[in-house]
């Protein structure tokens, strides 16, 4: 491509989509130099086919070197931000909050998160310390103890929203007495949610969490249970459909 050829980049939507990530666009071609971006769609707002989300006029060898990273960048998010308003509107109406999780790819947390955002989720902890989770694992090295674990969290962290994982109805009944912030109910049936619910009797917050899929969300919400956290919002979300095409200027 000959030094100062121009063009126009029209970036538009393939699919049905939440709009996600167009700032970006100003980060990747802003580095590149000598392009001007109109952006022509507003963040978290629904996208149709044929939509166009934003256009951009410079140095054609700009916009050929930007290309990739920038769709890479807005079709994780987008992807990220639709599958989480499938999963919102799915459970609209009731009171299930739908959160996200810290499964996200490396050096993406942030903007994964944000995505979520736009979706209309919410997020759950950033980074390790935001939050004290009580998982499985800290249980073992704990000697399976949910009451002592609850409290050596307490005595390191007062500061600190303190949530608890529990397996069983057992473990359920024994965080409800250590007083956790919040309790979050892992890998169980629609039954043992339900019967969470009963047990705890409003007393703490309830999560669910582990293995939840969109069709599924109808049936947690009807448990009762406060939230519902969804690792695959962030690490299953299929790429949305985005297309920049690029044609020569005068």
């Amino acid at each position: 491509m000959p030094i100062g050829t121009s063009a126009r980049a029209t970036l538009y939507a393939k699919q049905r989509l939440v709009v996600c990530g167009l700032p970006l666009l100003h980060r990747v071609f802003g580095a590149l130099g000598g392009v001007r971006i109109t952006i022509e769609a507003r963040e978290g707002t629904q996208a149709e086919p044929g939509d166009v989300l934003a256009t951009l006029d410079g140095e054609a060898r700009a916009l050929l070197a930007g290309e990739r990273l920038a769709l890479n960048f807005l079709q994780h998010l987008a992807g990220i931000a639709t599958l989480t308003r499938a999963c919102v509107e799915r459970v609209q109406g009731t009171r299930l909050v739908v959160r996200d999780t810290r499964k996200t790819v490396p050096g993406l947390r942030l903007l994964a998160k944000y995505a979520v955002r736009m979706g209309g989720g919410t997020n759950h902890r950033l980074a390790l310390d935001d939050a004290v989770l009580i998982k499985d694992n800290h249980l073992v090295l704990r000697g399976g103890r949910v009451a002592d674990a609850v409290r050596t969290a307490r005595a390191a962290e007062p500061g600190l929203p303190l949530e608890v994982e529990c397996r069983t109805l057992a473990e359920v009944e024994e965080a409800v007495a250590a007083a956790p912030d919040l309790i979050l109910l892992d890998n169980m049936s629609i039954g043992q949610l339900g019967e969470a619910v009963r047990l705890v009797a409003g007393r703490v917050p309830l999560e669910a969490s582990g293995g939840i899929g969109i069709e599924q969300l109808p049936e947690v919400a009807a448990t009762g249970v406060d939230y519902v956290a969804m690792g695959m919002l962030t690490h299953s979300a299929p790429a949305a459909d985005l297309s920049l095409k690029l044609a020569p200027l005068p």
